[in-house]
Formats: C-alpha cells, structure tokens, sequence
C-alpha cells in the first residue's frame, strides 16, 4: 500500500513539473504564482520545487526553470514576471524590443495599470510608467508583451527620447508596414514642432 502511494504520489509530482515546464517554455523560463494557479497548481508547489533545487527564486512569486536555455530577451521576460503579468514593456524599452532603434535605457522601461503597485524587490531595475492600455495598445514580440508602435512612439516622445532616434524609428516601421502612412505623417509632424505642447499634440495623434 506505501509503494502504491509513493507512486502516486511520484507520478503527481510529476506532471506538475511537466505543466509547469510546458508553460514556462513559452514564457522564457519564467512561472509565477499567479500561473501556477492558472494550471491548478497550488502555489506551495513552485517553494518545495525551489527547495529541491528545481526551481530558481526570480523574485516575489516569481520562478524560473533551470533547464530552460536563456534568450535575447530574458530581462524583459524577467521584468514581466516580476509585475506577476500586468505589465508590458513600453517606452524606449518597447522602441527596442520592436527593433525600431539603437537605444539602450538604464532601466527597463514598464507599463502597468493605475492600481498595480508591486512591492517585490527588484523593483530599482525597472521604471514604472501606470495608466490603463486597451487591448489594441498592447502586442507581442517573442512572446514578450509590448505596447505597439504607434503607443510606444508617443510614450517616447512624452519621456523626451531623442527626435532623431524617434524620426529613424518612423521610417522604419512605416517601411517593415508595422505603421501606416497616415499615423506616421502625424507622428512626424509632432516632432517638427516646438517642443511647447508637445503632450497634447501627441496625445491626439491617431492610431
């Protein structure tokens, strides 16, 4: 009766380790608690995971899987995780996980709703911006959430991000087709006015 339990319990534990290992391959090795209770897995099971060694401790619910190789992208990945999945890499962050320009923040930039206030530790590694994306604000690159172009352009001109990186940036992404002609025109003419007012100009820039 022991040996019967031992195995049941064996191949339990098992196809936790397998769920969870599924998931984070598609999140750059990264769980967190909140995804554990998404698949059914009781949160208690990523600290006794990361007790045998299995697991590593990324931050406050956050958790990553050893086995997994490490990407491009892992601190985006990484800072993601670290807001439990509410935020989105955005601003000069966002301008370069889209490929749009050369530039390299101290901080990664993140974007997360008015009411999220993490208190993980960590936090000196990132910059939070907080207002409330819709949905058609917000896409994907490598899996990694991120504002999209036209959202990204206008946070980097309210942040005073260099207008030479920002006019490259225009022209690329009208050019790979990522923005269309008439925003572009829009966000353009933002740039060459003086830098008096700008906020608003680029608030009322069309997506």
């Amino acid at each position: 009766m022991c040996a019967v339990t031992y195995q049941s319990d064996t191949i339990e534990h098992m196809a936790i380790w397998d769920r969870l290992v599924e998931l984070a391959a598609e999140q750059h090795g990264y769980v967190t608690t909140r995804d554990a209770r998404d698949i059914g897995v009781d949160p208690v099971q990523l600290r006794l995971l990361a007790a045998r060694g299995r697991l590593e401790r990324a931050g406050r619910g956050v958790y990553r899987v050893p086995v997994l190789p490490r990407g491009e992208h892992d601190d985006l990945a990484a800072a993601v995780s670290w807001t439990l999945g509410r935020g989105v890499i955005s601003h000069e962050s966002a301008l370069a996980l889209h490929g749009l320009a050369d530039v390299n923040p101290s901080r990664i930039h993140l974007t997360v709703p008015r009411d999220n206030h993490p208190r993980a530790a960590g936090g000196e590694l990132y910059r939070l911006h907080r207002r409330d994306l819709p949905a058609s604000d917000i896409t994907s690159v490598d899996a990694i959430p991120v504002t999209m172009v036209v959202r990204t352009i206008k946070d980097c001109m309210t942040t005073g991000s260099d207008p030479y990186q920002l006019r490259a940036a225009i022209e690329r992404a009208e050019a790979e087709g990522t923005l269309r002609r008439g925003p572009a025109a829009e966000l353009r003419a933002a740039l060459d006015k003086p830098a008096a007012g700008l906020r608003s100009r680029v608030k009322r820039a069309s997506v």
